[in-house]
């Protein structure tokens, strides 16, 4: 049998483009998935300050007959 070679084509400028766009894509998810346990134990934290505030502003309205 013969074998049949292909040549293979150039990429043209917008494929190459594209190629790129896809590699930074995953590089940015793979990126952000590393950060995911540090931004969810910072949210968890912010959330506790939060809710400390409230109730400190809670407080203090009571004490000060309720404005």
């Amino acid at each position: 049998m013969w074998r049949i070679r292909r040549r293979r084509r150039e990429q043209r400028a917008g494929q190459r483009a594209a190629d790129a766009a896809l590699t930074r894509a995953h590089l940015a998810r793979a990126a952000a998935e590393s950060c995911r346990p540090e931004v969810t134990h910072l949210a968890a934290r912010l959330r506790q300050l939060r809710h400390q505030n409230h109730f400190a502003e809670s407080i203090r309205a009571a004490m000060e007959g309720g404005r």
